[in-house]
């Protein structure tokens, strides 16, 4: 491979993965708007995979982006997924125990929608901060270089 072409390679890859970070940064800041606004089972589970698809295009392009911000942006991610991820957790367990009438698997049902409720709190709030620090324009520039 020549040198001109070994040199044209990283510059492409550079602007392929900003490309792609771009991308699902924009579906990302959508999701979260969605899901802020209507955190029904169908918004948790498109933010979840639009955080799981904005993740690994950050970890698979790492070395085109800031390290110190590649960390920040994906510890805070993982966060928010987590978040997600009990309450999805509660629907899918709600789903499998159905809960009707007055057996033990309807007080356990309850339970678990309370638990639900409380995990729904708990990510709309973070939803909602994140938006107010305006995440995805304060990201951009570190994933745009």
């Amino acid at each position: 491979m020549s040198v001109a072409r070994r040199e044209s390679v990283p510059e492409e890859m550079d602007k392929f993965a900003t490309a792609q970070a771009s991308r699902l940064l924009g579906k990302l800041a959508f999701q979260v708007r969605h899901a802020a606004r209507r955190p029904n089972a169908e918004a948790i589970h498109d933010l979840r995979v639009s955080i799981r698809r904005f993740s690994q295009c950050v970890r698979e392009f790492r070395q085109f982006f800031p390290r110190h911000q590649a960390k920040k942006i994906l510890k805070q991610l993982e966060r928010v997924m987590d978040l997600a991820a009990e309450m999805r957790n509660r629907d899918i367990a709600i789903e499998m125990v159905g809960g009707e009438g007055d057996s033990a698997e309807s007080v356990f049902a309850a339970e678990l929608r309370d638990e639900r409720e409380e995990a729904k709190r708990k990510l709309s709030r973070a939803l909602v901060q994140w938006r107010r620090r305006d995440f995805s324009r304060k990201w951009r520039p570190w994933l745009d270089r």
